[in-house]
């Protein structure tokens, strides 16, 4: 899928409503608060070969086929969950260490100290930035303590690197605008089988 990709939703009377996506759109539901059910709503829009899960699908072949009824309820969920993380996906997320505030970095880093144990910083995929607190079990092998949204916190003091800061620059969405043109198509119809094809630009 490229930076731009397209899908196109079909009744089965032939209506068609296009419906865009960048990379980043479809990897916000890769965050832990859109995952539960194995990659459910990347399966609505047959978005789950990105990652190397398979290639991706033959363009213009429908790869999923839906009731209207049972889509446009699952769109409206999916939209109540994007809703509520609106303030903060809508940030690519950077952090630094110490004094050095000038050096920031994406990606992600572990091995530092914390109270507690020991930490990681990831702000993959981008809209998210998660500090996972990690100690040792009883048999020697790692756990997870916790894991602090940093998106929120946005800072915290390690015990060897200085005090973790995060900073955050805006990003497009484009969930919104999209999910809302796609429900109202689908609430003017009157056929019952929805099929997602992907378009010449996915």
């Amino acid at each position: 899928m490229t930076r731009k990709g397209g899908i196109l939703v079909r009744m089965s009377d032939g209506a068609t409503c296009p419906f865009s996506l960048s990379v980043r759109d479809v990897r916000l539901l890769d965050g832990r608060h859109f995952i539960a059910g194995g990659w459910g709503y990347r399966k609505l829009f047959g978005l789950d070969f990105i990652r190397g899960l398979k290639q991706p699908p033959a363009v213009g072949v429908p790869l999923v086929t839906h009731r209207r009824t049972v889509l446009h309820q699952q769109l409206r969920g999916l939209l109540v969950e994007l809703e509520t993380q609106r303030d903060l996906i809508s940030f690519n997320y950077s952090y630094s260490f110490g004094d050095d505030q000038s050096s920031r970095h994406g990606g992600g880093e572990g091995g530092f100290r914390v109270e507690g144990g020991y930490g990681s910083i990831d702000t993959r995929p981008s809209g998210y930035c998660d500090l996972t607190i990690s100690d040792v079990g009883p048999n020697g092998r790692g756990r997870v303590v916790t894991i602090i949204d940093m998106r929120v916190r946005r800072q915290f003091d390690t015990l060897d690197r200085g005090m973790l800061r995060v900073y955050r620059r805006k990003a497009e969405v484009a969930w919104f605008a999209e999910l809302d043109k796609l429900i109202a198509f689908l609430e003017l119809q009157s056929a019952d089988a929805v099929e997602i094809l992907h378009t010449a630009d996915a």
